[in-house]
C-alpha cells in the first residue's frame, strides 16, 4: 500500500503559495503521491493548473486529478493538457477522470447533466485513440497515454474502468464502501478478460 496527500485546493481562500508549499514537502517526505479534486461552480483552484505547478516544484512524487469532472472538457484539449503534464513532469501524471456529482458545474458550460456518463464513455475512447495514434503533441510517456483512473459507484462506471483503465479511484467514504466498490472494479475487470489485476485508489479525509 502506498500513502498520497490531498493539496488543499478545495478549500476557499486558500493561498496559492501554501499549495505549492504543500507539494514541495510531499515530495520530500514520504508520500507517494499528490492529489486534487474538481469543482467548477465553487471556489477551488482547477486541478490540471495546479498539478502542472506542482510538477514544476517536485521530482518524485506522482500527480493525480481524483478526479477531474471529464464531460466538462473538450477531449482534444483535456488530451493535450494531460500530455504536456506527463511529459513536463516525467512521466508522472495519473488521470482520474469522472462524471462528477453537482448539476450546477454542467449548468455553467451548458451542458446537459443526463448526458454525462455517455459523453465520459465517448471521452475515454477519444482521449485513447487521441494518445495512441500520435496526432497529438507533446508525446505521453507511455504510448497508451498517461496513467488513467476511473471513479464512479455505477455499474457503468466499473465497466469504464474495465475497458478503458489502469485502475479505479474511489471518492471517499467509509473503508467498507471502498471495499465493495473495489470489489466491484476488479469483478469488472476479470469479466471483461483483462489481465492483471486494476490499481485502486481510495480518498479519505482525516484531521490531525
Amino acid at each position: 500500500m502506498r500513502v498520497g496527500v490531498g493539496l488543499p485546493t478545495g478549500i476557499p481562500g486558500t493561498d496559492g503559495q501554501l499549495v505549492i508549499e504543500w507539494a514541495r514537502r510531499a515530495d520530500a517526505g514520504p508520500f507517494s503521491s499528490l492529489g486534487v479534486i474538481d469543482r467548477l461552480v465553487y471556489g477551488n483552484y482547477e486541478p490540471l493548473t495546479v498539478l502542472a505547478a506542482a510538477a514544476a516544484v517536485t521530482q518524485r512524487v506522482l500527480l493525480a486529478t481524483t478526479i477531474v469532472i471529464g464531460p466538462l472538457h473538450n477531449n482534444a484539449l483535456l488530451a493535450k493538457v494531460a500530455a504536456s503534464i506527463d511529459a513536463l513532469s516525467g512521466g508522472r501524471l495519473v488521470l482520474g477522470l469522472a462524471v462528477g456529482a453537482r448539476k450546477e458545474d454542467y449548468d455553467a458550460v451548458g451542458i446537459d447533466y443526463r448526458t454525462r456518463g455517455k459523453r465520459l464513455t465517448e471521452q475515454l475512447a477519444t482521449l485513447r485513440s487521441l494518445w495512441e495514434e500520435g496526432s497529438l503533441s507533446p508525446k505521453t510517456t507511455r504510448a497508451r497515454g498517461p496513467e488513467l483512473l476511473i471513479g464512479g459507484l455505477s455499474d457503468q462506471g466499473f465497466a469504464r474502468v474495465a475497458r478503458y483503465a489502469d485502475g479505479y479511484v474511489h471518492g471517499g467514504g467509509p473503508p467498507k464502501a471502498f471495499t465493495r466498490a473495489a470489489d466491484k472494479a476488479r469483478a469488472a475487470w476479470c469479466d471483461a478478460g483483462r489481465p492483471g489485476k486494476p490499481q485502486l485508489w481510495a480518498q479519505g479525509y482525516f484531521a490531525l
